[in-house]
């Protein structure tokens, strides 16, 4: 038995073209999803076809499979040597615990490790399936037909750009099943002549018919689309209503409307060199309108030389601070005419393009960019100078410079600020809409019932949108709030799950609805650390899903101070305990659970978020009842199979015979020895087919039958003969006679 087999030419192209086909599968789940690199999804793939292009027995090529899966995982996964036993003993772990959260279909609260790993299980017995129908089916339509009706669907319901993907599936599908026709044809037939040459003029045909109609579709002249949004066609809204389709996650000065589901998108933005991680502050917003947030009145200065101009205790004045210096470099495809600052900003340089001004919002500390001067209209006949001003047309900045400090919040200062708010304060950062209902006020105070500070109170807030469990960190099964109902009040009692909006827009509205003044703050998370420069700042890329909200409360004499009320991200505001009292200092008070609903929406993230992410299995053990469980079963299948291997054999040398019906004969007849070998007795050394046949203890008419077999296949094999169709008739049929009568 050869475990190898060699594959034509004709074949090898085939399994390349249906590995392009599967390519096209993947590629949404970077844009789509919140994966990272696809090239272990691909050597998957890669990795099937060309073992089942290889080996003919799929049953010897499983191990092989199992193994590269272990591999790969180890790879992208564990840090442990690859033959260290402690990375085994972790997977084993996660997958025993994730098992019954994926049975409940609970994939966000499953480890990264768990899906990983059941998603290429999955991948592998998919492909593998897919490799037997088309490549050695033949059945290649319904897949090419099942692919551009997937890219299709992606392109006309989600944000992903499918047209390239339509294009090229067409052109490897019809290409496939060319091909596949064309091997499934010298089967059949002995090609006469060059055949290499009649293979290629074979080919000739196709290629030139499907480049003649992509190239014609392609350049063609295309209406506009008569059907723009097919998504509220089946909703039955206007496209001015409220849409629920989901958008890529990114900063937006548009937050006119907040909520509804987003993608993860990692694009990157700018990369930062700055020697302390902080937010990169961009906008505030004080108008909170039931539906999301606008700004109010506003107080613009004009800066013509933002070179040489420092800004001073525009944020907050008071505490002790840190001074940060920071390089922005936006590699990416996306610029923005707002400069994002971490801390409170002092100083912008080194900017490019060099001919920016700045258009400064006073009220909400927001610098936005002009591109230049222009001469301003004289407002009176007195005024005989001509008056400069920032140009209208915004200036999207790829580079620059800023200087800046970050607080070191005293808590002690905070504590004791008061209440005593200034008025101009208190008109703007206390605004709330008249149709909010009133049990968010309720349960602000219900929270806060235990506090006496406005301090305390804001921290009782936060920890209990952070850490009450009730609400729960998501992005895409996010319901939109009804028309006409509350963003905050939907997030609160309806919904209870959202994102980095919802949670800082409920504590700013919580927290004015008992009289403290807040805005809602935006801009990008500090991102990913990559490395370090030379003078050992560190290199921050900031990428679209490190977009990112929070909330500024205001505290009399000291100013505006950041928190953050989203429970996956960590605020890197300092604050310096130092309250010094009497007595043992009190904690802050904890949210008041007694009343609250027992409706548990969290999926428990945070406890992990909070223990750390080592996927090393520790402190989790598993039952030795499970693990005798585990082996006891595995003992008893392989006993079975080992007592009932016979019976095994034949049922799978009969898949094989059915698989190899446009096989040649030669092929067959070896298949159908086999299974009498394993049914009857083994052939000896040295005896020829004759011999065995007649050796063999079976009734008269099998050995007949199998006689006349033999003598076809020594004609072929031997005499270099071809069969005619009619002896292939009768050869097939006393072939089908024998396997139904073949009993272990």
């Amino acid at each position: 038995m050869s475990i190898l087999k060699r594959p034509t030419l004709l074949e090898w192209i085939s399994a390349l073209l249906l590995f392009l086909m599967l390519r096209e599968w993947l590629l949404p789940l970077q844009e789509l999803t919140d994966t990272g690199v696809l090239w272990p999804f691909l050597t998957i793939a890669a990795g099937v076809l060309v073992m089942d292009t290889l080996v003919p027995y799929r049953w010897l090529t499983l191990p092989v499979k199992l193994l590269g899966l272990l591999f790969l995982l180890h790879s992208t996964l564990f840090d442990y040597p690859l033959f260290d036993t402690e990375w085994l003993k972790a997977l084993y772990g996660q997958i025993l615990r994730d098992i019954p959260l994926a049975l409940h279909q609970d994939w966000a609260s499953m480890s990264p490790v768990s899906r990983n790993a059941m998603f290429d299980l999955v991948l592998i017995v998919l492909m593998s399936m897919i490799t037997y129908l088309v490549l050695e089916q033949r059945q290649g339509l319904w897949f090419v037909v099942l692919t551009e009706v997937y890219l299709a669907v992606l392109d006309t319901f989600l944000p992903y750009e499918g047209d390239g993907g339509i294009v090229r599936t067409l052109i490897c599908g019809f290409l496939l099943l060319a091909v596949s026709h064309l091997t499934s044809m010298t089967r059949h037939a002995k090609l006469a002549g060059n055949r290499s040459w009649l293979m290629l003029r074979s080919l000739l045909a196709p290629i030139v018919v499907i480049g003649v109609s992509v190239g014609i579709a392609y350049t063609a002249p295309k209406m506009d689309a008569s059907w723009p949004d097919p998504i509220s066609y089946f909703t039955g809204k206007e496209q001015s209503g409220t849409v629920s389709a989901m958008k890529k996650v990114g900063y937006d000065n548009n937050d006119e409307r907040l909520g509804g589901p987003f993608l993860q998108d990692d694009t990157l933005v700018f990369v930062g060199k700055t020697n302390e991680e902080a937010y990169w502050r961009g906008d505030a917003k004080d108008l909170y309108t039931g539906v999301g947030w606008e700004k109010g009145i506003r107080e613009y200065e004009s800066i013509l030389d933002p070179e040489n101009y420092e800004w001073k205790d525009q944020l907050f004045t008071g505490f002790e601070t840190k001074k940060v210096e920071a390089t922005l470099d936006f590699k990416g495809p996306q610029q923005f005419a707002t400069v994002f600052y971490p801390g409170q900003l002092s100083k912008v340089s080194n900017y490019r393009p060099p001919n920016a001004t700045v258009v400064y919002d006073k009220m909400n500390q927001q610098l936005e960019v002009r591109a230049g001067q222009i001469k301003l209209l004289p407002t009176s006949k007195e005024d005989n100078q001509p008056q400069m001003g920032p140009n209208t047309l915004l200036l999207k900045l790829n580079q620059y410079q800023v200087e800046a400090e970050v607080p070191i919040v005293s808590e002690k200062a905070v504590t004791e600020a008061g209440t005593q708010y200034p008025g101009e304060i208190r008109q703007h950062y206390l605004q709330l809409p008249t149709t909010l209902p009133p049990r968010v006020k309720e349960l602000a105070q219900s929270i806060t019932k235990d506090a006496k500070t406005p301090y305390e109170k804001v921290r009782a807030i936060e920890n209990y949108l952070r850490s009450s469990g009730k609400y729960k960190y998501e992005t895409k099964d996010v319901p939109v709030p009804k028309e006409g109902q509350d963003f905050v009040d939907h997030f609160l009692f309806d919904s209870y799950r959202g994102y980095c909006d919802h949670f800082s827009t409920a504590m700013a509205v919580m927290l004015r609805s008992i009289d403290i003044p807040t805005r809602w703050v935006k801009g990008f998370a500090p991102g990913e650390r990559v490395g370090t420069d030379e003078q050992g700042n560190q290199i921050m890329e900031v990428r679209n899903r490190d977009a990112h909200s929070w909330v500024e409360v205001y505290f009399p004499k000291y100013g505006w101070v950041p928190f953050e009320a989203t429970s996956t991200f960590m605020s890197p505001v300092r604050f310096k305990y130092d309250l010094q009292t009497a007595q043992p200092q009190v904690p802050l008070p904890l949210p008041d659970m007694e009343n609250a609903s027992t409706r548990d929406r969290g999926d428990g993230r945070l406890n992990e978020l909070e223990e750390g992410d080592s996927t090393s299995g520790g402190g989790f053990s598993i039952p030795w009842q499970v693990n005798v469980g585990i082996v006891l079963l595995l003992v008893i299948a392989g006993c079975v199979a080992w007592r009932r291997r016979q019976e095994i054999n034949v049922w799978w040398l009969r898949r094989q015979m059915k698989g190899e019906r446009s096989t040649q004969y030669d092929v067959r007849y070896k298949l159908l020895m086999r299974m009498m070998e394993s049914v009857y007795t083994r052939r000896r050394e040295g005896e020829t087919l004759r011999e065995y046949v007649g050796r063999i203890t079976i009734p008269g008419d099998k050995r007949q039958d199998l006689r006349y077999l033999t003598e076809l296949y020594e004609r072929v094999v031997y005499g270099c003969r071809s069969m005619e169709q009619k002896a292939r008739t009768v050869a097939e049929q006393l072939m089908e006679r024998l396997i139904r009568q073949l009993k272990p």
